[in-house]
């Protein structure tokens, strides 16, 4: 919550509507920062995002202020919004992003590994053969990439950058990022909990 921006806590008292992952999570939020004029909530994650667009669309042409956040992270990247702004496009309708805090932006400082040119892969599939043949695709692509990962499969998937990338890969464990608990490892050794991205180059 710290990492909040003036900006965003400015937009959160302005705005009509925010469209939010999950209202009670950010209930909690805008109770927790003191938002005197609480918007409108309005649920908009990704599996509802298309069906809620011509709702949004008809607030935006009202002449609504209309605010999007999500759970953890930035919109859009690995969360809902793009197929909204894609939208709003296509109408002519204007928008505009504030900037804040970013997770892969941070997992690259915090790795220590060359991040002039970097790959963002989000989250990768579940299956074996569709996530190999992403990091065989990325291996002929200059540059650090950016892999947001569960704690359940981080092994495998440090392995499978091993096996591909070969010995002189170097693989960074962010777990936990601007947390109390934030760590940094330079391989799997047995024991991650919670929030993980991991960085290889």
């Amino acid at each position: 919550m710290k990492d909040i921006t003036l900006r965003a806590i400015d937009m959160f008292e302005s705005i009509d509507v925010l469209l939010c992952e999950d209202t009670r999570k950010t209930g909690i939020l805008l109770k927790e920062l003191k938002i005197a004029n609480t918007p409108k909530l309005l649920s908009f994650y990704d599996e509802v995002e298309r069906q809620k667009i011509p709702q949004i669309v008809e607030m935006l042409k009202e002449g609504l202020e209309v605010g999007l956040v999500t759970d953890a992270g930035t919109p859009l990247l690995s969360d809902p919004g793009w197929l909204l702004v894609r939208k709003c496009q296509e109408l002519g309708l204007k928008y505009t992003a504030l900037p804040g805090a970013s997770a892969t932006i941070n997992a690259l400082v915090l790795a220590g590994l060359p991040m002039g040119r970097f790959s963002y892969l989000g989250f990768l599939p579940k299956k074996d053969g569709e996530r190999k043949k992403i990091l065989e695709k990325y291996k002929e692509v200059e540059g650090s990439k950016v892999v947001y990962e569960s704690p359940l499969r981080t092994e495998k998937l440090v392995k499978e950058v091993k096996e591909i990338y070969g010995d002189k890969v170097e693989i960074r464990i962010i777990r936990e990022m601007t947390k109390k608990f934030e760590e940094i490892k330079n391989d799997w050794d047995g024991d991650i909990r919670g929030e993980v991205v991991v960085v290889f180059a």
